[in-house]
């Protein structure tokens, strides 16, 4: 008999080093803009803004004149009603964001990988709003939702409705209507991913349910839901990780108002540090809120065990 033995399997820094000069040179000449870009406009501003949350730079000075101050800007934080609200404002976002472009996203792609009449189009109206300006969508909402001679609710007064939301003009209201509109935005990264995941899913496993039995809610239950899992996670984090980066559509749509109903913790870190110099104190609350999308991230990575099928 022929012994048969199998070649050991070699990691990535084993290929590289493998790879022929001229190829290692290619490779890094390739990826050497990204390197200059991501270490300058991510890593170096993350790692002064970490340096800087630690120190007095709160006014307009030269840094060098700035000194060591500990924690302070981080207890600053605990005595801050403002800046706690914001913190809570933003996961009451995330609360209304997160399962709203999951949801709609997963029902989106379901829908789109069914064959009708005009689904090209469907498709291309999906995807116009991901790519709209964030400026004239702002604009063309506000219009939309102007509580008094708006369309929205001047449809409303049609069909009789008489308390007529106030949308972005009221407490209650701003933040889950900025909410709203930006799952309608961001709705089509979700679709598109959930549809490619749903494709690929093996078309036995459909043949195996429907002569189990299986109805079309329990094949989407136990065979699509459980097929595209990876998929899930993978959307759910990106989701929870940009709903926390909810900045431009806010400051667009109501600027924080009324009052400080929509004031979300990206917002608060922009006026902190750009409206009122306080570079320090914004720093702190940034990396407060970097660490907050850390374990919430590391929380999920953990759970993906329970319910993920690779």
């Amino acid at each position: 008999m022929k012994s048969t033995s199998t070649a050991p399997k070699r990691s990535l820094l084993d290929k590289i080093r493998l790879m022929p000069y001229k190829e290692k040179g290619a490779a890094i000449i390739f990826i050497l803009p990204f390197m200059i870009g991501f270490l300058a406009l991510n890593i170096f501003p993350i790692i002064y803004s970490f340096v800087i949350s630690f120190m007095d730079y709160n006014t307009l000075k030269p840094l060098s004149d700035a000194s060591f101050i500990g924690f302070e800007n981080y207890l600053r934080i605990f005595d801050d009603p403002i800046a706690l609200s914001a913190f809570v404002k933003s996961f009451k976002y995330t609360l209304v964001y997160v399962p709203g472009v999951m949801i709609f996203g997963f029902l989106l792609a379901l829908l789109l990988n069914r064959t009708f009449a005009l689904r090209g189009i469907a498709r291309t109206m999906i995807l116009m709003p991901y790519v709209a300006n964030v400026v004239a969508v702002a604009l063309i909402w506000s219009i939309l939702l102007n509580p008094t001679n708006g369309p929205v609710n001047q449809f409303l007064a049609m069909l009789g409705i008489e308390n007529l939301p106030l949308w972005l003009v009221g407490v209650d209201t701003a933040l889950p209507t900025i909410a709203l509109i930006n799952v309608w935005q961001s709705l089509a990264f979700q679709t598109i991913v959930f549809l490619a995941a749903i494709q690929g899913v093996d078309k036995s496993l459909y043949e195996a349910a429907v002569i189990d039995g299986a109805n079309k809610w329990q094949k989407i239950f136990h065979v699509t839901l459980p097929s595209i899992s990876p998929t899930t996670f993978f959307l759910l984090v990106t989701s929870i990780i940009g709903s926390f980066q909810n900045y431009a559509t806010v400051r667009m749509l109501t600027n924080g108002g009324p009052g400080n109903a929509s004031r979300v913790i990206s917002l608060n870190i922009y006026e902190e540090a750009f409206a009122l110099n306080h570079y320090s104190y914004a720093s702190a609350q940034a990396i407060v809120l970097f660490l907050i999308v850390l374990v919430l991230t590391i929380i999920q990575w953990k759970g993906q065990k329970r319910w993920v099928h690779y």
